[in-house]
């Protein structure tokens, strides 16, 4: 009787334990989540015009994924799949070191009309690491239609910066 009961204890102990942690595995952030995980910035495109973009970001463990849709600027003529070349740069807040995602090419199929998609652009980051824009450089660079163009950052990141 008394080994049935110990097994019986080891047996409760054992799926409590299992519960317990299930139930702090479930509460705990995720390693690969990046916060947040959209933000907004202000850029001058020089012919383009200015916009405001929107970021929207993704994380794997130390790769990571931004993509820039450029609301105010919108496609001329449509635009075929994987036929965009495109850079972002982003500062680390903490050591202002740059951080470069990079697509070549990489973006979907833009409908005439539709707002400018860069990316999805992939970069690496370091856990922890905080990422922002610098107002007043520049930071993105895309070629469209064989033409090459740069955008300066106007403003910092509204609802950023990143943390992965």
């Amino acid at each position: 009787m008394r080994r049935t009961k110990r097994k019986l204890r080891a047996a409760v102990i054992a799926a409590a334990s299992t519960v317990l942690l299930a139930g702090m595995v479930a509460l705990a952030p995720g390693a690969d989540a990046v916060t947040p995980d959209t933000a907004t910035v202000r850029y001058d495109c020089g012919t383009l015009g200015e916009t405001d973009a929107k970021l929207t970001a993704a994380q794997s463990g130390t790769d990571a994924w931004i993509t820039v849709e450029l609301l105010g600027i919108t496609a001329p003529l449509s635009i075929q799949p994987l036929s965009l070349t495109e850079a972002l740069v982003l500062n680390d807040t903490g050591t202002g070191n740059p951080v470069t995602f990079t697509g070549n090419p990489a973006n979907p199929f833009i409908a005439v009309g539709d707002p400018l998609i860069l990316g999805p652009l992939r970069g690496t980051v370091a856990s922890g690491e905080s990422l922002d824009t610098l107002a007043g450089t520049y930071n993105l660079t895309f070629v469209m239609y064989g033409i090459t163009f740069h955008c300066r950052t106007l403003t910092a990141m509204y609802g950023g910066p990143f943390m992965f």
